[in-house]
């Protein structure tokens, strides 16, 4: 699940609803899929993280109390930010020909090395030792601690609409290893004024990595503290 799926209640809900027993945060989760929000807005709307809104959405799924509902071509394009192939047209690159065939041709036997008489032999000077080559030290970046809230607002002003922001930040963290946010005691990020300052140079490479996959831009030096 990225988050842009929608979903919407199911007859087999209607049925059975008076039967169903839930927690209150799990009642106001199941009511708010409506068949045209995603699960990300979904999840928003409910108060519950994407993380906190993925197993109840299997589980709604497996009960069969919800199901997926097919989506236009410009809903995706909206959700997901992707380019629209169909209006910029689409170039099918050629194969690339690693070795061309070549025909069969008859080798003609290696002729002799010429015969110098002994009275020419000279010695020809030794190849010239080549010089060393020298290994380039590590860059070392400056950067200090990255700030996590400046990177959600960089993100979020990417696509100028708080919602699609906010859909863009957890397809981001989605890709970074959850690992990584573990080690630095990151349960889940805050949309608004997170004070969470990220000190591991993993970590901030993987953040890094991923928005430049997902958002196709760089990170800014402005989302780091000086260091």
């Amino acid at each position: 699940m990225t988050g842009t799926e929608i979903y919407k209640r199911t007859d087999a809900y209607e049925s059975e609803a008076r039967t169903i027993r839930l927690h209150a945060p799990q009642w106001k989760l199941l009511l708010a899929y409506d068949g045209q929000r995603s699960l990300a807005e979904v999840a928003l709307s409910a108060g519950v993280s994407f993380a906190e809104a993925l197993p109840l959405t299997e589980k709604f799924l497996g009960s069969g109390w919800i199901a997926e509902q097919p989506i236009t071509l410009d809903q995706y394009l909206k959700r997901t930010g992707a380019p629209d192939i169909s209006a910029i047209g689409a170039a099918v690159l050629p194969a690339v020909v690693l070795h061309e065939p070549k025909p069969d041709a008859v080798v003609a036997p290696p002729s002799p090395p010429p015969l110098i008489p002994k009275s020419t032999i000279t010695l020809s000077n030794p190849p010239a030792t080549p010089p060393p080559i020298s290994t380039p030290l590590p860059i070392k970046t400056n950067h200090g601690p990255m700030r996590l809230s400046a990177v959600v607002d960089y993100i979020t002003s990417l696509v100028g609409n708080t919602a699609l922001g906010q859909i863009l930040v957890y397809r981001v963290f989605l890709r970074v290893p959850s690992e990584l946010l573990q080690a630095e005691e990151i349960a889940s990020v805050l949309l608004v004024n997170d004070t969470s300052l990220i000190r591991s140079e993993a970590l901030q490479k993987a953040i890094a990595d991923a928005v430049l996959e997902v958002a196709k831009r760089p990170l800014p030096d402005g989302v780091y503290a000086a260091a």
